[in-house]
């Protein structure tokens, strides 16, 4: 038995309750309602309890004809306690906060805050549907009450709605309370496809970067900083293609949050004329990836000229690495009044020539070669796209005297040019060649989220097919993803660096086995790893001892 505080309608009540099984399922039963807290406190309570507590201690005290049979031991059910990590980092973002601010608009008749966790830890530590999560929700130990299958969609609708309170949110708390310093943002998009072909308005056909082109899909565009902390993100049609979604994440980032400078970093798919005069217009800079292949012949030559590249050796990689700035004026048309206007963007053009991307090129080039000639020898023309290695293959007119395909030398002496060479465009004038370089390179770090959520986390399958429930699910795969990645910096900080699998199965073997000695139950650790001790260490959470008895644990649970 445990004394537990209730809420109704304004007041504290306190309340005596019991922990039993039904069906194997642990439940709460109240045996006596004590009252409303704040006339127990004052009415001299305190001491009648110090006694009862004394009078129990006594009469727990060993006696030597008390000892335990131990060949009744018996393991009744077994229980991860590992999820206590991430609840404590869910304290330290302040979320049961939120959800109570979120909650104070609506009037919600279950515990969306204790609904919330519960999804978003499963989605970290064993990612499932939510009816496979309703029939396992007992294994997180005494991480909630038992919830009807219905609050956990219901859950989904609310935080749907609520999503914009949540980025916000998180936004000033990662700011305020963990010094997030949000000046430059790295953004890219990617694709979930679902096992169906019912399209609607969210879930439609389109480019798939998973090569699911038979089936719908939706995209994502994320936004995370240099740490690699999620920061915001938006979901578009499946049919949205890449450029098209910067003009609603920027027009998001100005209305809910308030930054004063900003530096975009983004791959060349984001590329477009549109998008740079947008996020000028909006007062922030950029950082993207530029196609050499797709400038003006003027300026091909110039970035393929190797004169005046200056050197920069890298003894360890026995690499070559050569770096030139040029100016650049992007042309931008637009239309404004129903007029053709043009400006230019001043930009910074950062050229680079990489031995070892100059191999790798070369590399890339031969395998389509050896694809290209395999089709040659073939001749099979109905095979023929102007995509991938394809382009390499010459077709000889309707006119030629020899129908047969041939190697289009003069394209492979022209790609030859670009090996090793690559560009960044840059609008801020400030930045050093070295930071624009290195900020363009941490964008590696989006890419890396993405691999995250799709393998260890599992955003997909999504399970759920209306447009809110979606959009639900994709909030609790953000929540969980920040406190990951807040838990994986933790733990750099400490000199320890784990992928987030392996943070994930250490965290799963992290149980508790509830186990019974003469009809009494106790609760005994399984063997904890190098790790998991590291992790608990780190975030100052005491491990349990190896066995204690029902209060013993209750009480562990409840200081965490």
């Amino acid at each position: 038995m445990f004394i537990k505080i209730s809420k109704a309608k304004g007041y504290e009540y306190v309340l005596l309750v019991e922990s039993y099984r039904d069906n194997g399922k642990p439940k709460h039963r109240i045996i006596a309602n004590l009252g409303r807290k704040e006339i127990l406190e004052h009415s001299g309570l305190e001491s009648v309890i110090s006694g009862l507590q004394r009078v129990l201690k006594k009469d727990k005290q060993p006696k030597e004809n008390n000892k335990k049979d131990i060949t009744t031991l018996k393991e009744i059910n077994r229980f991860n306690y590992g999820y206590l990590v991430y609840q404590k980092l869910w304290y330290l973002h302040r979320l049961p906060n939120l959800f109570k601010e979120i909650c104070q608009t609506s009037k919600i008749q279950y515990d969306l805050e204790q609904v919330a966790f519960l999804i978003i830890i499963n989605q970290l530590l064993s990612p499932s549907s939510k009816l496979c999560l309703f029939s396992k929700q007992d294994h997180y130990f005494r991480s909630c009450e038992d919830i009807p299958l219905h609050i956990f969609y219901r859950a989904l609708d609310k935080l749907a709605e609520s999503k914009e309170i949540i980025e916000e949110y998180l936004f000033e708390i990662n700011r305020n309370l963990f010094n997030l310093e949000v000046d430059v943002i790295f953004y890219d998009v990617t694709t979930y496809h679902f096992e169906s072909q019912h399209s609607d308005e969210l879930r439609d056909f389109g480019f798939s970067k998973a090569g699911k082109f038979n089936e719908v899909q939706i995209v994502m565009g994320l936004l995370i900083d240099k740490e690699g902390h999620p920061v915001g993100y938006e979901l578009f049609s499946g049919n949205t293609s890449d450029s098209k979604t910067m003009v609603t994440i920027m027009k998001n980032l100005q209305k809910r949050f308030q930054i004063d400078k900003l530096v975009i970093v983004a791959d060349n798919g984001l590329n477009s004329k549109a998008n740079l005069k947008y996020i000028k217009d909006s007062g922030f800079d950029y950082i993207v990836r530029s196609s050499i292949k797709k400038m003006k012949s003027s300026i091909q030559e110039e970035v393929l000229n190797i004169s005046g590249y200056i050197e920069i050796s890298n003894i360890e990689d026995e690499e070559q690495l050569k770096i030139k700035e040029l100016p650049y004026n992007n042309t931008v048309t637009y239309e404004m009044d129903g007029k053709k206007k043009r400006i230019e963007l001043q930009e910074r053009l950062i050229c680079t020539w990489s031995s070892k991307r100059a191999r790798k090129d070369q590399h890339d080039r031969q395998r389509a070669v050896d694809k290209a000639m395999k089709l040659i020898e073939s001749n099979n023309r109905s095979a023929l796209s102007p995509h991938g290695y394809k382009k390499y293959i010459q077709t000889p007119s309707s006119s030629a005297t020899n129908k047969e395909m041939s190697l289009d030398e003069a394209k492979l002496a022209n790609e030859t040019r670009f090996d090793g060479f690559a560009a960044i465009q840059c609008s801020d004038q400030n930045l050093s060649i070295q930071e624009i370089i290195e900020n363009y390179h941490h964008l590696f770090k989006i890419e890396e989220s993405f691999r995250i959520m799709k393998s260890t986390f599992e955003t997909r399958p999504v399970f759920v097919w209306n447009k809110k429930r979606i959009e639900g699910h994709f909030v609790c795969c953000f929540l969980a993803f920040l406190l990951e990645r807040r838990l994986e910096s933790k733990l750099k900080n400490n000199g320890i660096a784990f992928s987030s699998r392996q943070i994930q199965e250490e965290l799963n073997r992290t149980e508790l086995s509830e186990i019974e000695i003469e009809d009494e139950k106790y609760f005994m650790r399984g063997k904890s790893s190098a790790l998991s001790k590291k992790i608990f260490r780190i975030l100052r959470i005491k491990q349990p001892k190896q066995i204690q008895d029902v209060e013993t644990i209750e009480n562990y649970i409840g200081k965490i």
